[in-house]
């Protein structure tokens, strides 16, 4: 350490201080946050599930009942639409980075280049403007604590832009979460789906009906199912933000405190030889006086 004045020492010291404080509190609520968002996904799952189920079963019984959402595979996609779920807040470590440097190189690298690419947060939407993608940037998407209304939202404006023929596909860059320790940056399918994404219904009723029609029920069920599958997303990449942000923090907290480690030291050694020179001094002084 090459600071000898003590002044300047206990300044860097200070500062590096609040620095620890900080990242204590935002590590604290980040950890608060992630089991409310462990249970949104659990909550959320059966949900999905049931949705999902039905359409099986509806499809196990007339599987000529198709809709342009479930039919066609992504491979006849040529006008590809992209959603990618970043956050608005940074001190999360590399989870924005890490995001970003992902969705483009899935998005780069596809035969057929999308034709628009919807942003939630402004952190990856304005990272992904600047690599020359085409992203709405008049579409505002909100980031933080997911809500089924902001899933509407997503699910309206995505399902409005393939029903108004502007793309013929739409697909999802997001951060899976696994575990605190594994988040993985995932490329998945929203629409079109094919049939067999939907399983094995089971065993299923012939006497089972659809009122008012099998039609009339799926054209019902798509939108929720498109709906409930971005809700899980959302929930996904709030909790890998939470955590990677706990992870963050814990690594300031922990080089912060080495470094005042270190500080204290320098600290001590100053002062310990400001003192000697000033022993010396007097030393010095009163032999001249004698002399």
């Amino acid at each position: 350490m090459s600071m000898n004045n003590t002044g300047e020492i206990k300044a860097r010291m200070k500062s590096i201080r609040q620095t620890v404080q900080i990242a204590n509190a935002q590590k604290l609520i980040a950890a608060s946050r992630i089991g409310k968002a462990q249970k949104m996904l659990a909550d959320a799952k059966p949900y999905h599930e049931n949705i999902r189920q039905t359409i099986a079963e509806l499809l196990a019984l007339h599987p000529e009942v198709l809709t342009p959402f479930v039919g066609a595979g992504w491979t006849t996609s040529l006008k590809p639409g992209f959603l990618v779920l970043s956050s608005d807040t940074g001190l999360a470590g590399g989870y924005n980075s890490n995001l970003v440097k992902y969705a483009e190189q899935e998005l780069t690298s596809m035969e057929h280049k999308p034709v628009t690419v919807l942003v939630q947060g402004h952190l990856g939407r304005d990272n992904l403007n600047k690599k020359g993608l085409p992203v709405d940037m008049t579409q505002e998407l909100r980031a933080g604590t997911p809500t089924l209304h902001d899933a509407g939202v997503i699910a309206k404006k995505v399902m409005s832009l393939f029903e108004e023929q502007e793309v013929d596909g739409f697909g999802i860059v997001y951060t899976k979460y696994h575990s605190a320790a594994r988040l993985e940056p995932v490329h998945e399918k929203i629409f079109p789906l094919p049939p067999e994404t939907f399983g094995n219904a089971g065993i299923v009723r012939s006497d089972v009906t659809f009122e008012p029609s099998p039609e009339a029920v799926m054209e019902m069920l798509i939108p929720k199912y498109i709906k409930g599958f971005i809700y899980g997303c959302l929930i996904h990449a709030w909790t890998s933000e939470l955590a990677s942000r706990v992870s963050a923090m814990d690594s300031a907290i922990r080089n912060g405190r080495e470094m005042l480690g270190k500080l204290t030291q320098a600290y001590n050694r100053a002062r310990q030889a400001a003192i000697t020179q000033e022993i010396t001094e007097i030393v010095a002084g009163a032999n001249a006086l004698v002399e």
